[in-house]
């Protein structure tokens, strides 16, 4: 059947499979991980699902195609050479997960255990940062020199509620007219940036970031 519409026999490989579920298996883990752990909030949305998903399985895929055939490598690299970024990145971290998520792709193609091993030390990696954080701070030390006299604010209008802003300690108040306009303060811009992600695009109206004040 699938020969006579497509003109080739469908073989199925329960091993491919199985590879294609550990990379994404791996990916959302990674986005759990960092949701959870680091409070990465512009994570929370259901693009970034796909993301964590899709990438690794991606990377697999190109290279188990590639990887026994020299020609179809330098082909490859040609075509993904047009491939760029038309959002800018707004955090360097954003950027190094997305290359992890690639690398576990083409690890996992290479040799799952390392994949599974890098993994874990990502979780240690993670985990450790945050404990030092959580001990400097009940030390009164501030690790990464956020200066906080100088506060950033972030205005968002919105058509809908979100009630998941509500946990947010960044949040300043609520109020609404014809539209909900959240107001939320921080030292660190790049957890306001986060918290802007937490909002669907589809009923954002408008945001505003102000500089700190003197």
């Amino acid at each position: 059947m699938i020969y006579s519409i497509f003109g080739f026999d469908y073989i199925f490989n329960i091993e491919t499979y199985q590879m294609l579920l550990l990379a994404a298996s791996l990916g959302l883990y990674l986005r759990l991980l960092l949701s959870l752990i680091t409070h990465q909030y512009w994570l929370r949305n259901y693009s970034q699902y796909l993301v964590f998903s899709l990438l690794p399985i991606t990377g697999y895929l190109i290279t188990s195609v590639i990887s026994t055939n020299i020609a179809l490598s330098l082909g490859m690299v040609g075509a993904l050479s047009i491939v760029r970024f038309r959002t800018p990145v707004k955090n360097p971290s954003e950027l190094a997960i997305y290359f992890c998520l690639i690398t576990i792709g083409i690890v996992v193609n290479v040799n799952p255990n390392i994949a599974v091993n890098f993994m874990i030390f990502v979780t240690f990696i993670v985990v450790a940062t945050e404990l030092f954080i959580i001990i400097s701070k009940k030390f009164g030390i501030n690790p990464f020199n956020y200066n906080s006299d100088e506060n950033y604010y972030l205005s968002v209008s919105t058509k809908l509620e979100n009630k998941n802003i509500l946990q947010i300690d960044e949040l300043l108040h609520i109020s609404f007219e014809e539209n909900f306009l959240y107001r939320f303060k921080s030292n660190d811009k790049d957890k306001l940036v986060e918290i802007k992600e937490m909002f669907n695009n589809e009923s954002l109206i408008s945001y505003s970031f102000d500089a700190p004040e003197n």
